[in-house]
């Protein structure tokens, strides 16, 4: 299912991409980051784009993976819309509403006590798998600084409230097609 939605995110932005290549002054910009979030309690790495719909809302989906942590990999796929409060040539202020999607699985190997009586009488144990997903909602804060023309600094606070409640916070860097 998480394959599912990253080939549908990945059609979206080159539906986007293929949209605004023509376009003299492109509304796409789309990179890469770094986040944590507390309940999660492990670093993610994130894909995001943003489309520049207006002067004052962006929309901006993104794609997390965590890295493995006590056997549960973790991610979460955000449909978030930017409402900018203020911005100029070098620095872009936003605050953060949407929709979050969390998935879990949980995955552990077979366990054997080394005793064949004991396997026995416990009948042995067989891989535990477990797996689901979250829906939430996101309210936060971000902004965005110029580093050249076409490449920006961006970093995000944001608040998941939902089936995962927890608080993430990433840093990363946008291109302006």
């Amino acid at each position: 299912m998480k394959n599912k939605f990253v080939l549908v995110i990945a059609a979206v932005l080159t539906v986007f991409f293929s949209l605004t290549s023509k376009a003299q002054d492109s509304k796409i910009m789309a990179g890469a980051g770094l986040g944590y979030a507390t309940d999660i309690s492990t670093l993610g790495i994130s894909a995001k784009g943003v489309y520049l719909a207006s002067d004052t809302w962006e929309i901006a989906p993104a794609f997390t993976y965590y890295l493995k942590k006590n056997n549960v990999n973790w991610s979460t796929l955000d449909f978030d819309a930017h409402y900018v409060f203020s911005t100029d040539e070098s620095m872009t202020f936003y605050g953060i509403g949407g929709l979050n999607v969390t998935f879990w699985k949980f995955k552990m190997d077979g366990v054997s006590s080394g005793s064949s009586e004991f396997d026995d009488f416990l009948g042995g144990m067989s891989d535990l798998d477990a797996s689901g997903s979250d829906i939430g909602v996101n309210i936060g804060v971000g902004s965005r600084f110029a580093l050249s023309d076409k490449m920006y600094f961006n970093a995000d606070l944001k608040y998941t409230i939902g089936g995962s409640n927890f608080l993430s916070a990433g840093v990363g860097l946008l291109y302006h097609f």
